[in-house]
């Protein structure tokens, strides 16, 4: 049986006037973010203290030596506050001041701005909580940024903190959006609990 040509093209027209294939936006995976219900102070024996979410977990680590020598830096202590299920940490360098004040603010700011480069802005936020002796700069940054939130925080005479916060994930702004937002809050309550008591 011989088929008309006019029929052949008549049903391939009628097949294709299906609806076609609909492209979908991109989509993110749905983040379930830690508590905010539970915490507590920071137990390890640290020369600081402040208060940590009972999710998180704390990892002490070991302080490298001095370039070029086999000694520890003295009084350094390393520890890095772990988001497991965010995939997010808090890295805190604490270091004792002596005489060295001007150099460790310098090179605080300078770790800060350094992230500049990729980042679409940074906003800048001066805390002082003189009942503690807690005084510092507070860093957000917008952006591709490897980091999104810094600080640093002193006494000004004995202690020196500085803390950087890391997603270990590509750093895409939207999708990191309710993370960066929730760990900006909780770097904040890590500031406004922070002391010295452990350290006099």
């Amino acid at each position: 049986m011989k088929v008309s040509p006019y029929i052949f093209i008549a049903f391939v027209f009628l097949a294709s006037c299906d609806e076609g294939p609909v492209a979908r936006p991109d989509g993110f995976m749905r983040i379930g973010l830690p508590s905010t219900e539970s915490y507590a102070p920071l137990s390890e024996a640290a020369p600081f203290g402040l208060d940590i979410n009972a999710e998180a977990k704390v990892i002490v680590k070991e302080v490298l030596t001095e370039e070029g020598t086999e000694e520890a830096r003295e009084g350094e202590y390393w520890l890095d506050i772990v988001y497991p299920t965010i995939l997010s940490t808090v890295q805190l360098t604490y270091k004792p001041v002596h005489d060295n004040m001007e150099n460790l603010v310098r090179d605080a700011q300078q770790l800060a701005y350094k992230h500049t480069v990729k980042a679409s802005g940074m906003r800048e936020q001066f805390f002082a909580y003189p009942e503690k002796k807690v005084y510092g700069l507070y860093y957000e940054l917008s952006g591709a940024s490897a980091t999104t939130t810094q600080f640093y925080a002193t006494d000004s005479t004995n202690h020196f903190l500085r803390g950087v916060l890391y997603h270990y994930s590509t750093p895409n702004a939207d999708s990191l959006a309710p993370v960066t937002a929730f760990m900006q809050e909780e770097i904040l309550r890590m500031i406004s609990t922070m002391n010295w008591s452990r350290g006099e």
